[in-house]
C-alpha cells in the first residue's frame, strides 16, 4: 500500500508525525494544533512514551507526538499498548455503576491494602472506607478489587463467571477498549480488554474472580495504548460518546458520527465528581488551577523496572475543550510527571500560551531525563552468581509510601519489607 508521510515544520524544526494509508481524500489540512505538539516535543524530550490530545466535541486529535530512545519504528501513542493502571478506575466505575453493582455510596474498608486468600493488595494509607467518589478520588485499591470481584461473583445477575466477564467486556468495548478505534493512520492496535474466550483459553478454565482481581485496578489482563486513554477521557467529558480520532479535517461521516456507549447517564456524573475532586482533594492536588476546572485520573502501572507514570483529564469541567493523555515510560508515579505534563498542554490549548510561571515549570521538564527499562540491566543487579539451580526468583517489590496508584502484591509469606 502506497503511503504519505505527513510532516509539520515547528521552531524545533522539521518533525516527522504519522504516516497515513492512501485514501480516497483528497490533500488537505491537520487537526493537529502547532503550538501543543511543539510543546509535546519539548515536554517529552530525554523520555520514552506519548502524549495525546483530543477534542471531545469533534474527535478531532489535537496533538499526538510519540517518543521513544530506541530505533523502533513503532508510534507508542496508537502502536503500543500498555497496563492503564488506576487511570482504568474510571472505566471500571462506568461499568459497575451501569451494572447495579456498585452506586454512590457503597464502601469497602482498606487497611493499606486488603488480604484475599494467599495475596496481598496493597495500597496507600487513607481514611477508610471510601465511598465511590473518595475512592476515585484516592485511588483505592482495595475498592476496585472487591468492586470488581463482586461483579464476577454476582449469581443473582449472572448464571456464571463467563456471563459476568463477557458483560464486563460488552461495556469496555463501548468505550473504545480491547479494540482499535479506527483513527486515520496506520499501525493502530487494540489493546486488550479479556473475555470469557481469552480468560479460559488463558487459565484452562480455572479461574475465578480472585484469579483475575488485578483487572479492578487496571492491571493484569488489561492494555490499551494512549490514544485509547484519552479517548475514553473525552467521553467521560462528554458524558457518554464519541467520535472516532481522526487528525486530518474535512473527514467522511465515518468521524463525525457519534458513538454512544453503554454506561448510563448517572455513572458518568458519579465518574467526572470523582475525577474532579481527585485534582481538588484526592491524588491530583498538585494540579489545580485557579481559572479552570481540571478534572483527571492519575495512574501508576506496574512494569519491570520503574513503574509507568499515566495521567487522563479533561477542562473544563463543565463546558470541556480538550481531553488530554500523557503516558511516560518508567516514570513512576503518575501525579510526579504524567499529571504536570497534562496540566501544560491543557493550559497551552486553552490560552493559547503557558503564563511565565508555567513556562519556568515546563523548562524544568524539558531537561528531565527517564532512562527506560532495561532487562538485561535488571537481571545483573538482580540475579545471584550461581547455576541455574542455586539461583532464587527475585523478591517481590516493597510496598510505596507515596504512590497511591501502585498495586503492592505479593504472596504470603514473603518476608520482603
Amino acid at each position: 500500500m502506497k503511503q504519505k508521510r505527513l510532516v509539520s515544520l515547528f521552531p524545533i524544526g522539521l518533525i516527522a508525525l504519522c504516516s497515513l494509508g492512501q485514501t480516497g481524500h483528497a490533500p488537505g489540512r491537520l487537526t493537529l494544533d502547532d503550538k501543543m505538539q511543539a510543546l509535546a516535543e519539548r515536554l517529552l524530550e530525554g523520555k520514552q512514551g506519548s502524549i495525546v490530545a483530543i477534542e471531545p466535541s469533534t474527535g478531532e486529535v489535537k496533538c499526538l507526538v510519540s517518543k521513544s530512545f530506541l530505533s523502533d519504528t513503532i508510534n507508542r501513542a496508537i502502536g503500543m499498548a500498555y497496563s492503564p493502571g488506576s487511570t482504568f478506575k474510571t472505566a471500571q466505575t462506568l461499568a459497575l455503576v451501569s451494572e447495579g453493582i456498585v452506586n454512590k455510596d457503597s464502601k469497602f474498608t482498606c487497611s493499606e491494602g486488603f488480604w484475599k486468600d494467599n495475596i496481598h493488595i496493597g495500597c496507600h494509607k487513607h481514611s477508610s472506607p471510601k465511598d465511590l467518589i473518595g475512592a476515585i478520588a484516592h485511588s483505592c485499591n482495595s475498592w476496585f478489587c472487591k468492586a470488581f470481584m463482586n461483579m464476577i461473583k454476582d449469581r443473582a445477575k449472572y448464571k456464571n463467571k463467563l456471563e459476568a466477564i463477557n458483560k464486563w467486556k460488552e461495556y469496555m468495548s463501548s468505550l473504545g477498549l480491547g479494540r482499535p478505534l479506527g483513527i486515520d493512520m496506520e499501525g493502530e492496535t487494540g489493546g486488550e480488554m479479556p473475555d470469557s474466550e481469552i480468560l479460559e483459553r488463558l487459565y484452562n478454565g480455572r479461574w475465578n474472580e480472585t484469579t483475575i482481581m488485578w483487572v479492578g485496578m487496571g492491571q493484569g489482563e488489561v492494555l490499551a495504548t494512549p490514544l485509547q486513554l484519552c479517548n475514553l477521557a473525552a467521553i467521560i467529558a462528554n458524558k457518554g460518546y464519541y467520535y472516532i480520532p481522526h487528525i486530518r479535517k474535512n473527514v467522511d461521516t465515518t468521524y463525525t458520527t457519534r458513538h454512544l456507549s453503554a454506561a448510563s447517564p448517572e455513572a458518568f456524573d458519579l465518574v467526572r465528581e470523582g475525577m474532579r475532586k481527585a485534582v481538588t482533594t484526592g491524588t491530583a492536588t498538585t494540579i489545580r488551577h485557579p481559572d479552570w476546572q481540571i478534572c483527571g485520573k492519575t495512574g501508576t502501572a506496574e512494569n519491570p523496572g520503574e513503574d509507568h507514570s499515566v495521567f487522563i483529564g479533561y477542562a473544563p469541567m463543565d463546558a470541556p475543550k480538550i481531553a488530554v493523555c500523557v503516558y511516560v515510560e518508567n516514570a513512576g508515579f503518575g501525579a510526579d510527571l504524567a499529571a504536570p505534563l497534562a496540566q501544560l498542554m491543557t493550559e497551552q490549548y486553552l490560552t493559547g500560551k503557558l503564563s511565565e510561571r508555567s513556562e519556568r515549570k515546563a523548562r524544568q521538564w524539558y531537561d528531565f531525563m527517564v532512562m527506560p527499562y532495561d532487562p538485561t540491566e535488571l537481571m545483573e543487579e538482580e540475579t545471584p552468581t550461581g547455576s541455574p539451580a542455586e539461583t532464587q526468583p527475585a523478591p517481590s517489590a516493597t510496598p510505596s509510601k507515596t504512590n497511591p496508584d501502585r498495586p503492592f502484591m505479593k504472596p504470603v509469606g514473603n518476608k520482603q519489607k
